[in-house]
């Protein structure tokens, strides 16, 4: 839905798409969703039918397309665990085609489809790819447990991005512990590794990231991590600052941060 993508200051010389809205079909434990559909929705759709598997992503912003582009998730958990298959067209061929879990690609906040091209498929360009349908396999669960999990992490949420607030999410990735070498875990307090990952907003509080400001684009005094518009904000402010802090952790900690939003 763009809650994740920095648009271009100059504005867009192209024809662009928006995937929204579209229907959610049930078949036994299985969603079939279209790729516009509110994420939002497709949990509330899946708890009502006493269906688990979404209730830790509640809370998250944008399309079921975009969750599955790039393999959304929260709290120890990934769309890429509920994925069966993807519908997608294909710009190139004018076909439409099913795409496996395997297929596509999932990493850690990314799929093949975020990447670009699939090495595997012979450097086939999946940005050429329009994403229809996701289908989606949840288990049992008992209605009203996955009703209290999804309030519980909406308090969470909201704590957190208060209402209102023009922020995309977490800006960064976290890192990976397995990506990065010994002499760099060394400088790393390993009380904040959480499940395998060095949260980029600790490095990046250790870097005197908290109320950086570049124009209208500063961060947060409560969380490294979030990158926020007083509403005069600019593209350019955001690469500007983004660039300015992967520098300062780069310098610090020898690690590349790699920012999760997408620059358009």
């Amino acid at each position: 839905g763009g809650s994740n993508v920095v648009f271009p200051d100059e504005g867009l010389d192209c024809l662009l798409i928006q995937m929204k809205g579209g229907a959610i079909k049930v078949v036994s434990c299985k969603l079939i969703v279209d790729s516009g559909v509110l994420l939002g929705d497709v949990i509330t759709k899946a708890i009502s039918l006493g269906l688990q598997g979404l209730e830790t992503l509640s809370g998250i912003p944008g399309t079921v397309g975009g969750a599955m582009f790039g393999n959304a998730g929260a709290y120890g958990h990934s769309m890429k665990e509920i994925i069966e298959k993807v519908e997608i067209y294909d710009l190139n061929s004018g076909r439409r085609r099913w795409f496996t879990n395997k297929q596509c690609g999932f990493g850690y906040r990314d799929s093949v489809f975020k990447r670009g091209t699939d090495a595997k498929r012979n450097a086939e360009q999946t940005q050429n790819f329009i994403l229809l349908r996701v289908a989606l396999r949840l288990k049992k669960g008992d209605k009203k447990k996955l009703e209290k999990i999804s309030r519980d992490i909406i308090k969470i949420r909201e704590k957190k991005y208060k209402p209102g607030l023009r922020c995309p999410g977490s800006f960064f990735k976290n890192v990976l512990v397995k990506d990065v070498d010994g002499t760099v875990l060394e400088k790393i307090n390993q009380k904040k590794i959480i499940e395998g990952k060095i949260p980029a907003g600790y490095l990046l509080e250790e870097v005197g990231a908290k109320g950086m400001r570049v124009g209208g684009i500063y961060i947060a005094d409560f969380h490294g991590n979030l990158f926020v518009n007083d509403g005069k904000g600019t593209a350019e402010g955001v690469k500007r600052l983004a660039r300015i802090l992967k520098k300062k952790v780069r310098e610090r900690f020898g690690i590349e941060l790699e920012e999760e939003v997408r620059y358009f």
